[in-house]
């Protein structure tokens, strides 16, 4: 009897063992709490958010956790003393000020079409020599630029003699010699030949082979001239010069912006080659006929250069100002423009930034108008708005503005 007991005792201890030991295997420890204010993304591509670690779905690199402080707005962001000073985050003030409009054209320096002049060949003969070669050489008024056989104009120097001795030996006769030789010296002057070197074949009593021609025009050579030895006809180019003292700055005009150009005619031109230099102008010339294409009309402003150191080719830029009124606005540094709207950054009363949609009007190259978003006396960033952007990408994602629409 006793042992029987003994073994029951046994039988119970050794169940109520395996009962605990089920109960406690069966029992799953809770799941840790998701962290409300933490989340993990990709240093390579912030537009991937996760809730838990792991490699990134797109390039396998650990992701990164990032914990949001729960004082923070949604699109606002915290920088320490020592980033903002390395990321050089400067402010402005949000003010009303006297803004003028303006309208910046890209626009490329030509030759002023009034300064082009030619050299001609008066008649028609063979090219002996050239005293002006390259294109681009300068040539003076008065220089001499290419010598010319012809045998035309040897025949009127001969015309010319003749009647010069006729006029000394015969004096006054039935025949006006005196009008007859004052003919032919005014054909040899319009066919380009000197008072010296008429003076010079009266001396010499021989007509001259090959006559020196001279440029009655100053400018640089815009065209290579015919060979040596070449025959030219009468009226043919030998030399194409153009006068540089003024150019024109030539750009393209969208029609819909004819209505401001009618405000004013003045402009200012610049070129990148030169910084801060501003040339002054007003537009010379819009061209009536529009291209049907593209919509765009030719638009000139005439400027100086009376050293030469402006040349044609040359990129510019045209800036065309309109009319002046008071407004709220900021540095147009301080924009940041996207296809989903214009957006800037302000220093908010908690130190930190936030970013804010806003709606612009006018414009120039300085400062923009703010229609919308912002008032007088907030603090705006000027420089380093590009770089909190991309912060506040990394903490949200590709679209960090969403829900702010204007």
């Amino acid at each position: 009897m006793a042992k029987t007991i003994t073994k029951l005792l046994k039988f119970s201890n050794r169940g109520l063992f395996a009962a605990i030991f089920l109960l406690v295997a069966c029992t799953k420890p809770a799941p840790a709490p998701m962290e409300e204010n933490v989340y993990y993304t990709c240093s390579m591509d912030p537009q991937v958010v996760e809730q838990k670690p792991g490699p990134c779905p797109i390039c396998k690199m650990p992701l990164v956790r990032v914990e949001i402080a729960r004082d923070k707005k949604e699109n606002e962001v915290k920088l320490s003393a020592e980033q903002i000073r390395l990321a050089n985050i400067q402010t402005d003030t949000v003010r009303q000020q006297a803004l003028g409009e303006e309208i910046a054209l890209a626009a490329t320096l030509r030759e002023n079409q009034n300064g082009i002049n030619t050299v001609t060949a008066r008649l028609t003969g063979r090219l002996e020599r050239l005293f002006v070669r390259n294109i681009g050489e300068y040539v003076r008024a008065g220089q001499a630029v290419f010598e010319l056989y012809s045998e035309d104009l040897a025949a009127a120097q001969q015309d010319y003699l003749l009647a010069l001795k006729s006029k000394n030996r015969y004096g006054s006769s039935d025949l006006d010699f005196s009008r007859i030789a004052e003919a032919a010296r005014n054909k040899l002057l319009l066919w380009g030949m000197t008072e010296a070197q008429l003076q010079e074949i009266e001396q010499s009593g021989a007509p001259k082979n090959t006559v020196t021609f001279y440029s009655r025009y100053a400018g640089y050579v815009m065209e290579a001239p015919p060979a040596e030895g070449s025959y030219v006809a009468e009226g043919s180019t030998v030399l194409k010069l153009a006068d540089l003292r003024t150019l024109w700055a030539e750009a393209q005009l969208y029609v819909s912006d004819l209505p401001f150009l009618a405000q004013s005619r003045e402009a200012s031109v610049t070129l990148p080659y030169y910084p801060g230099r501003i040339l002054s102008g007003k537009v010379s010339f819009v061209n009536p006929n529009l291209e049907a294409a593209s919509k765009i009309v030719l638009t000139r402003v005439e400027i100086s250069n009376p050293s030469g150191e402006y040349q044609p080719g040359m990129q510019a830029w045209i800036t065309l100002k309109g009319k002046t009124r008071r407004t709220l606005a900021v540095p147009t540094n301080a924009l940041i423009r996207e296809s989903r709207g214009t957006t800037v950054w302000i220093k908010n009363a908690n130190g930190g930034f936030e970013g804010r949609m806003v709606r612009i009007g006018i414009a120039n190259e300085d400062y923009t108008e703010i229609v919308e978003g912002l008032q007088s006396g907030e603090i705006v960033v000027v420089s380093g708005a590009y770089l909190l952007n991309s912060e506040l990408v990394f903490k949200k994602g590709s679209d960090p503005m969403a829900g702010h629409k204007m």
